[in-house]
């Protein structure tokens, strides 16, 4: 008997600590599988730079400041495109209440499959609606930022996808890779996020992440994207190797155990680094760590 009950305690210790093993190694990487991991979601990155919804070929980006609003390179237009091969006169963007209506003033132009022959709907932020306008190789849609409604245009065959040659970063370092703690806001909390156009607006932060580096704790407050954290924050790299409107970083959410795999070596540029046709968020006072991280993307064109 007493054989069978110190055989079944070693047992049990055996599978717990087989369990708790397992729990860490779900946390952990090799240093080539980090490698390989951090090049393949830098890949994806430049790969959506360079796509048709990336913020390499932003050309324009226009605000509404009267009822009608006129689209061409021509003269006497409220929306002045400085491109020598976009139409003299495009067509009127009229703005009716919160919603936009396009009448065009040339053939061609589309939304989706279909040409655009009379006025239409263009906007409707109530139902989510913000089609994108084709003509060629420009893309155009509306969109709204707080108080201001414009229209932001793309050349998707801009010279700038053609003459990007990647983006400089750190040597990428383990060292920046944290299991850091999600500690939930309940409820979560709204804070004031500022953006580049001056404008102050209410997001809500649904948690904190917290991570230790050389003996001290740091903590970022997250916004919520779909099933990711969305950080925006700045360092001591700020303004220096790196941009100094801060950097970005997307997370999954927290696990059971209430850990999230935070890696700095992700760390990227908002695109307002690489357009100025970009209304980047900024990150909020509480996001401005005391620290130099040193991994993630460099400042880009510098």
């Amino acid at each position: 008997m007493r054989l069978t009950y110190f055989t079944l305690i070693f047992c049990l210790l055996l599978v717990t600590s087989a369990c708790r093993e397992g729990e860490v190694e779900n946390y952990f990487i090799t240093k080539e599988n980090h490698e390989t991991d951090i090049e393949n979601w830098y890949n994806n990155r430049i790969s959506s730079l360079k796509s048709d919804n990336g913020w390499l070929n932003l050309v324009g980006l226009y605000w509404f400041e009267n009822e009608s609003n006129r689209l061409g390179k021509g003269e006497n237009v409220e929306l002045e495109v400085k491109d020598d091969f976009f139409p003299e006169s495009f067509g009127t963007f009229g703005v009716l209440g919160n919603q936009v209506y396009f009448k065009p003033d040339i053939n061609g132009i589309k939304i989706g499959a279909e040409e655009i022959t009379e006025k239409v709907l263009v906007f409707d932020p109530d139902n989510n609606f913000s089609p994108t306008i084709t003509f060629g190789t420009y893309r155009m849609s509306v969109l709204q930022r707080s108080d201001l409604v414009g229209l932001r245009l793309r050349n998707v065959e801009s010279g700038l996808i053609k003459d990007f040659q990647g983006i400089d970063r750190f040597p990428v370092n383990m060292e920046w890779r944290f299991e850091a703690r999600f500690i939930p806001y309940e409820p979560a909390k709204e804070i004031p996020i500022s953006n580049v156009l001056g404008q102050t607006y209410p997001a809500l932060a649904v948690g904190k992440v917290s991570f230790g580096y050389q003996g001290r704790v740091y903590s970022l407050d997250a916004l919520e994207e779909g099933d990711q954290l969305f950080l925006i924050f700045a360092d001591g790299t700020s303004s220096a190797e790196t941009y100094g409107g801060g950097r970005y970083l997307y997370t999954q959410k927290a696990d059971e155990n209430g850990i999230v795999i935070l890696d700095f070596n992700k760390a990227f540029n908002p695109p307002c680094v690489f357009t100025p046709f970009a209304t980047c968020p900024l990150p909020p006072r509480q996001n401005i760590l005391e620290l130099a991280i040193e991994a993630g993307e460099k400042n880009w064109g510098k």
